[in-house]
This record gives structure tokens, sequence and C-alpha cells, in this order.
């Protein structure tokens, strides 16, 4: 006997509508689970270039702190022996044939010897109230800025909480203790941006759309996502790569002050052992010893400049001729 037709219409209908149902649910399984991994990757790609940023921020700000640190050991000890030894050294004349390579008068003498004697008095206040005594990022803004900069606005006595002020009021040492930071562009192309917008949470509210991606929408979202979180890790890359050059440039620096300092505490002890051994009349100095003086002058000179040097700008950007400084005063060096 042959079935009724509507109850086996209705049957095929049913049927299709499960196939239906299934292949929509399978699909919006699948959406989900696509939505998922890729969320998941691209928070794994965040944090990955998140925690290299973040590495990179913070072992520059260290050596900033390091170089600081030199630049304060620098002038109360290596500077503060010379200042001492120098200035009991009467009738210095460095126009006469012995030291003809560097003509000064002895003006410029006193008040190369005056200014320096103003720096190593704040430094000597800095470290006798000792290095922990310096907030706020102060000991990285001596690193990173010159000591002239540093020192400038200190009078005697206040020099510990101007140090300290000094990183509050630059924009790239705000951003090392968590500020914004004007960095290198993306390429040649990409000029300069501030990367105050990178985000601090690593997953970028990634989790958000996890945990409601069943549906098309939602994967269509996550793929949008995926360009804005492509684009923080570019601007993440781009702010490592200067905080590595920047770091490198410090460095260098630094290397540089050690250098000078060896040479000039060499030189001291041989300007000590004359004054001890001949007196402290410079008119009575035979041509090597007033070279030996003129040595120690010079040397002097070549380490308040690098003391002085700015490695950062106000745009928190390494100086613009900061290389050819560095050469430059290595190139002095290479007399001694």
């Amino acid at each position: 006997m042959p079935l009724p037709l509507i109850p086996l219409l209705v049957a095929g209908v049913a049927a299709a509508s499960t196939a239906v149902a299934g292949k929509k649910g399978y699909d919006s399984y699948q959406n989900m689970k696509e939505t998922k991994e890729l969320a998941e990757q691209l928070e794994r790609k965040y944090k990955k270039a998140y925690n290299s940023f973040e590495k990179s921020k913070d072992t520059t700000n260290e050596t900033f702190e390091a170089y600081g640190k030199l630049k304060l050991e620098i002038l109360d000890g290596t500077m503060k022996k010379f200042i001492q030894e120098f200035k009991k050294i009467k009738h210095i004349n460095f126009t006469d044939r012995a030291v003809i390579d560097n003509l000064v008068t002895d003006q410029e003498v006193e008040q190369f010897v005056l200014n320096i004697e103003k720096q190593v008095i704040k430094a000597g206040q800095i470290m006798t109230a000792g290095i922990a005594s310096i907030a706020g990022g102060g000991l990285a803004a001596m690193g990173a800025l010159g000591a002239t900069t540093t020192f400038a606005a200190a009078s005697t006595g206040t020099a510990i909480a101007t140090l300290s002020g000094i990183a509050a009021q630059n924009a790239t040492l705000a951003f090392l203790g968590g500020g914004s930071l004007a960095a290198g562009g993306l390429g040649i192309a990409g000029g300069t941006m501030v990367l105050g917008g990178i985000a601090l949470a690593p997953a970028l509210a990634i989790g958000s759309l996890i945990f409601a991606a069943s549906t098309e929408k939602k994967l269509e979202e996550m793929y949008a996502k995926k360009a804005e979180v492509n684009t923080e890790v570019e601007k993440l890359s781009s702010a490592s790569t200067v905080m590595d050059k920047i770091r490198l440039t410090t460095i260098s620096m630094q290397e540089l002050a050690e250098s000078t300092d060896h040479l000039l505490k060499v030189n001291i002890r041989k300007m000590a052992t004359i004054i001890g051994s001949v007196g402290v009349d410079y008119r009575k100095y035979s041509i090597e010893e007033q070279k030996t003086v003129h040595a120690n002058y010079k040397l002097a000179i070549i380490m308040r400049d690098i003391l002085n040097t700015t490695i950062l700008n106000e745009d928190g950007n390494l100086v613009p001729n900061i290389q050819s400084v560095i050469t430059t005063e290595q190139q002095k060096l290479s007399a001694f």
C-alpha cells in the first residue's frame, strides 16, 4: 500500500531541516574554533612584542642609571682630585712654547676650574647623601642629560632635589618610568610617531571576542582585530629598535668616559709627583713637566665635555650629532 504523500513530505522537510541545522551548527563551531585560534595567536604575538619592548625599556633605563652613577663617581673622584692638585700650581701659563699646541689665557683656565669645581661640589653632595637619595629617575637623568643641564638649576644644597625633578620634566625619561616616548618611525616613510597609544593590556581586549565567537560576524571582528594587533606590534618593534640604539649609544659614551678617566688618573699622579718634588711654581718646571700639567688640563677639558654631553634631546630622541661627538672625543684621546 503506498505511503501517504504528506507524511513523506514532512519527513523530507524534517530531514532537510536537520541537515541545515547540522550544517549551521558545524559552521558555527568552526567559526568559533577559528576565532579562538586566531585570538590566541594574536595574543601570543602581541605578548612577545610587548615583553621584548619592556625588556629593551628596562635595560635602557638601567644603562642610563649606570652611566649616571659613573658620572657622579668621576666628578666626586677623579675630577675632584684634579681640581685639588691643579689649584696648587701657581703662575700657570699655557701660552709658552712648551704648550704652544693649545693657546689659552689664564682667565680661561680660572673659569674652567671654577665651573668644574661647582659640579664637583654638587656631585659630592649627592654622593654624601647616597645614591639612593636620588628619587624619581634622577640617576637616569644624570646619565641621559649633560651634567651642566642636570645641575643648571641647582644651587648649593638643592642638587639632589633638582636632579630628581629633571627626570619628571623629560618626556623620554618619564617614558622610561612608564610614560610616553617620541620614537623613530616605521621605516623611512614612517617619519616620527608618538607611542603613547600602545595598549597596556597584552591581550588588547581579544578575550572579549573569544567567548562570544559563535558567529561569522565575530570571526570577521577577529580578523579586524588582527590588523590592530599587527599595528601595535609594529609600534612596539620600532620602539624596541629605538631603545636599543639609545642604549648602545649610552654604552659608547660610558666607555669613552671610562677611558678618559683612566688616562686622567695616570696624569694626575704624574702631576702630583711633580708638585711634590719641584714645588708649585709653574715657571720652575721643565718643559716636560709643563707638558704634563698641560696634558692634565686638556684631559680634564675632554672629560668635562663628555660629562656635559646630552644624549637625548627634549623630544626624547638621540641628539643628532651625538655620534660625531663620540668620534671627535675618541680622536682627542688617541693623542695621549
